[in-house]
């Protein structure tokens, strides 16, 4: 069911969000040897040293090429080969169950139910994020079943729960099994988004809304995955275009609107639906302390989903 609207004393800054689901995460520890052909993207364990000297780079045997937390980069590999390192020890990605709830859910679509979306979406930008995903089959509404899920997943690095919202089920038994810190975060789309940690797993309890979804993940699930890595958050691509039409803002909530771009003129697309989030070619954002963007102003666009 749904909550009341999120009084000032309930909701958290978004910053405040982070930082309260970033003290979980301890970099994973764990780590893998791999093949330098499979190394992009990860982050070293150790330092990678030179094998071979190779005089055009000023590098010797024994030297150094990458320090230990280096998030190997496509160019970085040749370099690497190049001086005789075939293989690298590397962080295990961060492992991240992903559960959606909902009686009106089901893995496929049928005339009867929804097809679940949102959590399989946000298992797609946790892979690409540098994660290890787990995506469950949707749970009903039951709390001995939704009890169960939770407590299933405990054994990932943290947990991430779609079609929540404050005081429904799922949030009474997180709640119970450990604490909520929050039901609403100042975010919009998404502010019904909660932060919550059972047995030192933070959790992240996300809104039915695709669009909700979607910002409460690149918003807090993204920088929490880059903490369990041990790894740069890297700002997404950003375009200059103008807009179009004003982007209303309430203030004390920072606002994140999807846009379609083209030559140069960002459109704010209406609603907060899957096809509105899939069209978008990007998003702008309105700080918490402005009340919204007129009209004819230039605005980055940010790429969520940019695509090498």
């Amino acid at each position: 069911m749904a909550g009341s609207p999120p009084s000032e004393a309930e909701s958290l800054a978004l910053e405040t969000a982070r930082r309260q689901l970033g003290s979980f995460a301890v970099p994973v520890d764990r780590t893998d040897r791999i093949p330098l052909s499979v190394a992009v993207g990860r982050v070293l364990a150790t330092d990678a040293t030179a094998n071979e000297p190779v005089e055009e780079a000023d590098i010797s045997v024994d030297d150094t090429v990458f320090d230990r937390g280096h998030q190997v980069r496509p160019g970085d590999v040749g370099l690497l080969r190049a001086t005789g390192v075939s293989e690298l020890l590397v962080r295990q990605r961060p492992q991240i169950g992903i559960v959606p709830t909902g009686d009106e859910l089901q893995a496929e679509a049928s005339a009867a139910h929804e097809v679940e979306t949102a959590g399989f979406t946000l298992a797609q930008y946790v892979d690409r994020w540098g994660g290890k995903v787990t995506y469950r089959d949707p749970v009903a509404d039951d709390a001995p079943a939704l009890r169960m899920a939770v407590q299933r997943d405990l054994t990932r690095d943290a947990l991430v729960i779609t079609g929540t919202e404050p005081g429904d089920t799922l949030r009474e038994v997180v709640a119970d099994l450990g604490e909520v810190f929050t039901d609403y975060v100042d975010i919009d789309p998404g502010q019904r988004t909660g932060v919550a940690v059972v047995e030192d797993r933070p959790v992240l309890l996300l809104p039915k809304s695709p669009s909700a979804a979607r910002v409460g993940a690149v918003q807090l699930l993204r920088p929490l995955l880059k903490a369990f890595a041990d790894a740069p958050l890297s700002a997404h691509p950003e375009t200059r275009a103008t807009l179009a039409a004003a982007i209303d803002s309430q203030h004390g909530v920072r606002t994140f609107t999807p846009v379609a771009v083209n030559d140069g003129t960002a459109t704010p697309l209406p609603g907060v639906d899957l096809a509105t989030a899939t069209r978008a070619d990007g998003w702008v954002s309105v700080a918490a302390d402005e009340a919204g963007i007129d009209a004819g102003t230039t605005v980055s666009v940010e790429n969520w989903d940019y695509l090498p």
